[in-house]
Order: C-alpha cells, then sequence, then structure tokens
C-alpha cells in the first residue's frame, strides 16, 4: 500500500502525518487514545500545562505497552518451551513406531 496524508488534532495541536495505508486506522485510534487521555488528566487530576498533561500521558501509555510487552515476551517464552515438548515427544513416537516395525 502506498501512503496516506492523515491529518490529527492531538491536544490541541493540528498535525499532518504521511503513515503507509494499512496504518491510517491504527494511527488513529491512537490519536483517540491519547486525546481521551489527556481530557482524562485534566478531569481527574486538575492539571492544566498540556506539556504536563503530554507528559503523564505518554508515562502511563508506554508503562502499559511496556507491560503488555513483558507479558507477552513471557507468554511466547513459555508456548516455545511447549512446542519444543511437542516435538520431542512426536519424535519419540515416531522412533516408537520404527522400533515396533522393525
Amino acid at each position: 500500500m502506498s501512503d496516506v496524508s492523515v491529518k490529527v488534532e492531538i491536544a490541541g495541536g493540528l498535525y499532518t502525518l504521511k503513515v503507509k495505508g494499512e496504518d491510517e486506522n491504527n494511527v488513529k485510534q491512537a490519536v483517540e487514545l491519547i486525546n481521551q487521555k489527556i481530557s482524562e488528566f485534566e478531569r481527574n487530576y486538575g492539571v492544566k500545562d498540556r506539556k504536563d498533561v503530554l507528559a503523564m500521558v505518554t508515562l502511563q501509555l508506554v508503562s502499559q505497552l511496556t507491560k503488555e510487552k513483558s507479558l507477552a515476551e513471557k507468554e511466547l517464552s513459555t508456548l516455545k518451551i511447549v512446542l519444543e515438548d511437542v516435538e520431542q515427544m512426536l519424535a519419540q513416537h515416531k522412533d516408537n513406531i520404527q522400533q515396533t516395525e522393525d
């Protein structure tokens, strides 16, 4: 897919981005989430300085992303171990079948 131009508004600022067509929806969802978090911080904590709000939103979102990445890596590691065990069982089963046939 080719690049598309996307106009977004984050914290009252307008930005034009060039993104791959397949990423456009993800970018729009990210912008929506960022603006939602900005509103939450302004409402819940009374923070009015946009720089402070953006810093806190960034910290919260990256913290969540880091946690989810760590969990995904642990799950992947577990799946790799399970797959290795299955491969060993299949190899053993194959050996057992060959011994039975001989």
